[in-house]
């Protein structure tokens, strides 16, 4: 895989986490969830715009970055589990696939898991 695939790869799997998120803190909200929603949406913005996603960046931003990938994880399994039962190889393969390549980002991540225990 070349660079311009990586980039695309990692541009693909953060704005997919970012704008899963979003959604749910949008439909789901526990309080004035204004800052959080403004956060995610700056940085589907700056991936957009930007083909360099460095590993300081996500390290930077990892306060919206983490349960925005924690949530779509979970999401992900959630169908997966479903493409299982509906016995959906291509789409199981998808998922599992976008799963995989959220990890990168949550190894990264995991120092900050203790900064929001």
């Amino acid at each position: 895989m070349n660079n311009t695939n990586k980039d695309v790869l990692t541009k693909n799997v953060l704005t997919a986490a970012l704008n899963d998120y979003l959604l749910h803190i949008q439909i789901d909200p526990l309080g004035d969830v204004t800052s959080q929603v403004n956060a995610a949406k700056a940085l589907i913005n700056y991936i957009s715009t930007n083909d360099d996603i460095t590993a300081d960046w996500v390290k930077s931003n990892w306060i919206i970055l983490l349960p925005a990938i924690d949530y779509h994880r979970n999401s992900l399994k959630e169908s997966i589990h479903n493409a299982i039962l509906d016995n959906d190889e291509d789409k199981l393969s998808e998922l599992r696939a976008e799963n995989r390549n959220l990890q990168p980002f949550l190894n990264l991540l995991k120092p900050f898991r203790t900064l929001t225990s």
